[in-house]
């Protein structure tokens, strides 16, 4: 290793408060800088004097910023101070936390990589372990991340979201005024939701004016319970999910009833019925008319399904809410009996579905963080540290300090 006594270079690049190079050795592979201290006392970490009792002395290497693809390390000795505030430990240094290896801008770093790059690749590229370029992300990422004491939503949007097989949920609560996501809680139960309002205060709670959601009980419960002045909306997506659901069920049903010339009939219809008509092409609306000759039962139950979805593009909420009345009492009428459930969800929603109607809020900006989240979850080929994962979650799409 070849020494080098004043590189002027460095000391430009290499900038330490409180230290001077004293002495720099380089190699093919690395770079070893010696520090020497420009001040014989230290920082409180408390209260920011300086102390002038030091009670010993402890010499450290440090990771820093590489050179020219060299590994470089800072040998520095830090003292331990005893200050007249009562404080006794490590002093404070500006580019270095207590007790870490690795200088701040080092860990800025590897948190830049980390929020575009895989921790593999973070790691080979910087040369430490894949679990040491985690940690310097979550540290990183709990200090940007706001907490809900500095925020006041007004609206909020609450969804559920799988991060792994086998019905493994977390719970996302989005502002909807700012359009960001401001918390992430394990799994979807009412105890989960319950969590956010009780960090968000009951304050803040009480001042929420509206909550979007799914038909989900749990999470009705804890709004209903949390939030005595919320309108809950129920999501108009999931409404003609349910609906698109009940339109399939009939459309194999009937396939399974069907002789072989109305099989071939309705074969490769699917996408076609449970698609908007206004969004198919004329030829697509053609062969969706053929239904009527091949199998009017399937036909009459695709119109019922446009006829529900076109109310809920409906602006006028009164007349919406009379509409939605009479297409129960027709498909009563009817007696279509994949649809009862349906009818079912709407009557014990009416309040949230009317709800709907009046302030025309769904939760549509929730899907474009989905797509996001999923492809922090590919990046990452799965999260086994779930709080690292909603800490990339609100990184992502959330409310940054910075």
């Amino acid at each position: 290793m070849k020494r080098y006594t004043c590189i002027p270079l460095l000391r430009q690049v290499y900038v330490f408060s409180g230290f001077r190079i004293s002495q720099v050795f380089l190699t093919e592979k690395e770079l070893r800088i010696s520090l020497e201290k420009t001040r014989k006392t230290g920082k409180c970490a408390d209260c920011g004097k300086r102390c002038r009792m030091i009670e010993d002395v402890y010499e450290r290497e440090i990771r820093d910023l590489d050179f020219v693809g060299r590994k470089t390390h800072v040998i520095l000795k830090e003292f331990k101070v005893l200050c007249t505030c009562g404080y006794r430990g490590i002093e404070k240094l500006d580019f270095l936390d207590k007790y870490c290896l690795y200088t701040k801008r080092f860990e800025d770093y590897i948190a830049l990589l980390c929020e575009k790059m895989t921790l593999k690749d973070v790691s080979q590229l910087c040369k430490i372990d894949w679990k040491t370029a985690k940690n310097i992300d979550k540290k990183y990422l709990a200090q940007q991340i706001v907490p809900l004491s500095g925020l006041a939503p007004m609206k909020i949007g609450v969804d559920e979201i799988a991060y792994e097989k086998g019905h493994h949920y977390i719970t996302v609560v989005r502002d909807i005024i700012l359009n960001k996501v401001i918390w992430v809680g394990l799994e979807r139960k009412k105890e989960t939701l319950d969590g956010f309002f009780a960090e968000l205060g009951k304050e803040k709670s009480a001042k929420i004016e509206i909550a979007v959601m799914d038909m989900w009980d749990p999470y009705i419960a804890s709004v209903k319970e949390n939030c005595p002045n919320a309108e809950i909306i129920f999501d108009k997506f999931h409404i003609s999910k349910k609906v698109n659901e009940a339109l399939d069920s009939i459309r194999k049903t009937e396939f399974r009833k069907a002789d072989k010339e109305e099989r071939i009939g309705m074969k490769k219809k699917r996408f076609l019925i449970l698609s908007r008509q206004e969004r198919l092409q004329p030829e697509q609306k053609e062969t969706v008319e053929d239904l009527k000759r091949i199998n009017a039962k399937l036909y009459e139950a695709y119109l019922l399904k446009e006829q529900i979805l076109d109310i809920f593009t409906e602006t006028n909420w009164h007349s919406a809410a009379i509409r939605l009345g009479k297409w129960i009492a027709n498909v009563e009428r009817l007696g279509i009996e994949a649809y009862k459930k349906v009818i079912s969800m709407l009557r014990d929603h009416w309040y949230g579905i009317v709800n709907y109607f009046k302030y025309q809020l769904t939760n549509a900006a929730s899907e474009g963080f989905n797509n996001k989240i999923n492809i922090i979850k590919r990046r990452a080929y799965g999260f086994r540290d779930i709080s690292y994962f909603m800490l990339k979650i609100l990184q992502s799409c959330g409310w940054r300090s910075s």
